[in-house]
């Protein structure tokens, strides 16, 4: 009979992994594309999850957006630590080439990133690294002699500032902004190969770009107050609700 009652047991759990996965997978796409006002609705209907599923996982929007953020800055350390030990001083640039893949794809919660008290532990460790990575790449003479672990940390932050503007629309817009970045920041120079933005493309994103004071990147749909859009625990959760 125990046996019996282990597979059941471990279906249950893989659909509440399958779950999870799929309210990850649609906050990140709907974050990116309305900002981090939309309502929470919209993520569960993008999901094709209840509002109950997302409630049992998260107490309420801010722990999902927390959630985003760990598991980016967990991947952006996760990078930084493959390219400690790459041949020729050559694991910095990798790491702000990947970092900056990462961070085009994951933009819904950029606007967070560096703003979650859980994550504090995770953003010493990805300084350290980049430390780390810069002092490597300085022994090999690849890099700047005046550069420091900041100017890394800023010059991502710029990118992040590039894919906000942009909000994904040109891809090359970012990249060529990380190789001129990186062409500045090597000590013989590097060949830029993304294109440079055309004037058309630029007056679209400058058209697009949401009004001066009002709110980032707005929500496209009504929001209808809940107890995870304000923030509130779900009164559901709070007396042990369950699946």
């Amino acid at each position: 009979m125990v046996g019996g009652d282990a597979r059941p047991r471990r279906r249950l759990r893989a659909d509440a992994e399958a779950n999870l996965d799929r309210v990850i997978d649609a906050a990140e796409a709907v974050f990116a594309e309305h900002g981090l006002e939309v309502s929470i609705e919209v993520v569960a209907r993008r999901a094709g999850v209840g509002l109950g599923t997302i409630y049992r996982r998260f107490a309420n929007k801010d722990a999902l957006i927390a959630e985003l953020v760990t598991r980016l800055l967990s991947d952006v350390v996760a990078i930084a630590e493959q390219h400690l030990n790459d041949p020729g001083g050559a694991g910095l640039v990798n790491y702000l080439e990947e970092v900056g893949e990462l961070l085009a794809t994951n933009r819904g919660c950029l606007a967070r990133l560096w703003s979650v008290p859980e994550t504090e532990d995770l953003v010493a460790r990805s300084r350290r690294l980049q430390g780390e990575l810069l002092d490597h790449a300085k022994s090999h003479g690849v890099v700047r002699d005046d550069l420091t672990k900041e100017d890394v940390a800023v010059a991502l932050w710029s990118v992040h500032g590039v894919l906000d503007v942009t909000r994904g629309h040109r891809e090359q817009a970012w990249r060529r902004h990380l190789q001129l970045l990186i062409a500045g920041l090597t000590a013989h120079g590097a060949t830029v190969t993304a294109p440079p933005l055309t004037a058309a493309q630029m007056t679209r994103i400058i058209r697009e770009s949401p009004p001066k004071g009002s709110p980032h990147r707005a929500a496209r749909e009504p929001r209808t107050p809940t107890p995870l859009s304000r923030g509130k625990p779900d009164p559901d959760v709070a007396g042990g609700q369950q699946e």
